[in-house]
């Protein structure tokens, strides 16, 4: 990693680059990175179909690592922060004759707060739930991404992280995709249960490098394959062109605001992000992340 350092100005000029996805750590070589933090949290869930149940959920982030040093951004940027779930130990514990699976159509909201020098904000992050075949509530890892709102931590400082109540909506389905209806679910913890995720570190620099794409998007999907696109915006360096990056993992440089993955597994949910590079090999920071998932067979 190499910084230049004049008058809080930084040439970023070469970063670690990890992402989160699925719930685990990917490491990719890149551009400034997504920090994985994790917190697990016991919750009790009031749910539609009446008995309370008690659920535990790791809560996996990617912290963004934007500016000099781990999770830490520039105060005048936007702070993408990721975030899965990883939901499990249902109980009690429920066998399912025949078995469901869970999809996109069931999501899930987690509320949260960031606690900073600025105040306490609050927000919330939005999931969908990636395909996942039940038989028992208990043994099986139900996973889902998502990410907060976009963040911008003004006043520099450190910012913490930390999560809330846990709602689900979920839409459990037969094999042959036939609905079973919806099973919703409110949940709380323990205040005294530790709830932080992480910290991000809000600096007053400013970080010379190409402005992150934006405007990533899916333009088609089959079972087997993706093809994105999004938009760059030019410094005063031309651009050679653009990294994309699949659940963590760099497919390459491109030269076209768009790129089409194939060799994928049906069926599957993804996140991806892209990241320009000049003539230089100058780096800009993620993109921010697009989560998809590829149809089944």
């Amino acid at each position: 990693m190499r910084k230049k350092w004049n008058s809080s100005r930084v040439a970023a000029l070469s970063l670690a680059s990890t992402l989160v996805a699925g719930g685990a750590l990917a490491g990719a070589a890149g551009p400034a990175s997504a920090q994985t933090t994790a917190v697990r949290v016991e919750y009790t869930c009031t749910t539609s179909l009446g008995p309370d149940v008690t659920l535990t959920a790791w809560v996996v982030g990617g912290l963004p690592d934007d500016g000099a040093g781990p999770n830490s951004v520039a105060n005048h940027d936007y702070a993408y922060i990721d975030v899965d779930l990883d939901l499990r130990e249902l109980r009690p514990a429920l066998a399912i004759p025949g078995g469901v699976r869970l999809d996109g159509d069931s999501t899930a909201t987690l509320d949260a707060r960031i606690v900073g020098p600025d105040g306490t904000r609050t927000t919330q992050a939005a999931f969908t739930l990636a395909p996942t075949w039940l038989t028992t509530t208990e043994k099986t890892a139900v996973r889902a991404a998502g990410s907060f709102p976009v963040q911008q931590l003004s006043t520099p400082g450190n910012y913490d992280l930390r999560v809330d109540d846990l709602t689900l909506a979920l839409r459990p389905e037969r094999a042959d995709g036939t609905p079973l209806g919806t099973v919703t679910a409110s949940c709380s913890h323990d205040p005294a249960q530790n709830d932080l995720l992480g910290t991000v570190a809000s600096q007053a620099a400013h970080f010379e490098r190409p402005p992150r794409p934006r405007l990533l998007r899916v333009v088609s999907t089959t079972p087997t394959s993706v093809t994105l696109a999004w938009e760059g915006y030019p410094w005063w360096n031309p651009t050679k062109g653009y990294e994309v990056y699949l659940d963590g993992g760099n497919t390459g440089l491109v030269t076209e605001e768009q790129v089409t993955l194939t060799g994928l597994t049906p069926d599957r949910q993804h996140r991806a992000k892209v990241v320009t590079v000049d003539v230089q090999g100058i780096r800009s920071t993620l993109s921010q992340g697009l989560i998809f998932t590829l149809p089944r067979a």
